[in-house]
């Protein structure tokens, strides 16, 4: 079934910039690709050498591309990386002035983002180490940074941002597979996965009858639970925010592992929950699945990277992957389409939420 057939087929009667949105994402990868890997696999990026550090700093969204590629970094990349919320990174008295490996990575959509733009501001000052990641050149955060990447992932409309997120965590990635190849670590794999990412995306489109159905359940919820581990945990908390700002519903992720200590008890008050299951988790999640299954009764998703069922009564959607970065893609767009249909199915306007704005330059 061609990707074009799906897109004819599921698209809704009335149309949206979000859904719009959703559906170029394919596009959006293929013309990154072309733009940044070379036929030999070479990145085509400029960054600094020996880079050992790695602080990526972002607001909402992009934070949580951030936090993905931090976890990416630390475990693939031989790098220090970590993740900082832009608010309280332009709030923290202490700035690092030892800074002569360390990259300092600014992400936003608009470049014009002002918790982001006053912590770049800050660490000018000690260091030129920056690079900005966004979605709009000449802006204040795009001319301030001495290494660039821009994302080109068009205009987007819709407040909740899909493309343009897309676009900023295959940046990210491209960012590791660079700093790979400079420090000599094996990169072909990583190559391989993200060329291959514009299929990623178009698998998910495959769910979408599973999940306009699981959506028609999560409407009548007031709570909502996303769990996850690893680099899947920054995703899940993606994905609830957003279930959040396009149906107004109370989505909080967790980390798999940890939502036994205590936070399952939200279950004792209805709550649906979605599971991401990548290869690495799957016992202690069987192991928490059990334990809802046994003493709670929820609605449930289990997003399982293999192909193994968790149960009769559960929608699972198999992607069917060995890969980190098939799983992530497939998910994350899985997870906007559950936001898109559950918004939808609620008549929210999935374009222009109540209480949100988004700068677009």
């Amino acid at each position: 079934m061609s990707f074009n057939f799906i897109k004819k087929l599921f698209t809704s009667t009335k149309k949206t910039s979000m859904e719009s949105e959703i559906f170029e994402q394919p596009d959006v990868i293929k013309k990154l690709i072309k733009k940044y890997i070379d036929k030999d696999g070479t990145i085509k990026l400029e960054i600094p050498e020996n880079t050992n550090k790695i602080a990526l700093i972002a607001s909402g969204s992009s934070y949580h591309s951030a936090a993905i590629a931090a976890n990416f970094l630390r475990n693939n990349v031989r790098c220090e990386a970590q993740a900082y919320y832009a608010s309280e990174y332009s709030l923290s008295e202490n700035v690092p002035t030892n800074n002569n490996d360390t990259l300092y990575i600014f992400i936003s959509q608009s470049g014009e983002t002002s918790d982001t733009n006053k912590a770049l501001k800050k660490v000018s000052v000690v260091t030129n180490k920056i690079m900005s990641i966004t979605n709009t050149k000449d802006s204040t955060l795009y001319n301030s940074a001495k290494y660039r990447m821009y994302t080109d992932a068009g205009i987007e409309k819709s407040i909740a941002s899909t493309k343009a997120l897309c676009a900023q965590i295959f940046c990210l990635f491209l960012v590791a597979a660079k700093i790979m190849q400079q420090k000599e670590i094996p990169s072909d794999r990583t190559i391989n996965e993200l060329k291959n990412v514009a299929s990623s995306i178009e698998k998910a489109f495959t769910f979408r009858t599973e999940i306009k159905k699981y959506a028609s359940k999560l409407k009548d919820y007031d709570n909502a639970a996303v769990l996850a581990s690893g680099m899947f945990y920054p995703l899940a908390k993606e994905g609830a925010l957003k279930i959040k700002e396009t149906s107004y519903i109370n989505t909080t992720a967790y980390p798999t592992g940890e939502f036994l200590h205590g936070h399952i008890a939200i279950l004792n008050k209805r709550c649906a929950v979605v599971s991401i299951v990548n290869n690495q988790n799957v016992d202690f999640t069987k192991n928490v699945i059990s334990t809802m299954q046994e003493k709670y009764k929820s609605d449930l998703l289990i997003i399982s990277a293999s192909e193994k069922n968790y149960g009769d009564k559960d929608i699972v959607l198999n992607v069917g992957t060995m890969f980190d970065i098939d799983f992530l893609f497939t998910t994350l767009v899985i997870l906007q389409l559950l936001a898109f249909e559950n918004a939808f199915l609620l008549k929210r306007n999935v374009d222009s939420p109540e209480g949100l704005t988004k700068i677009v330059k």
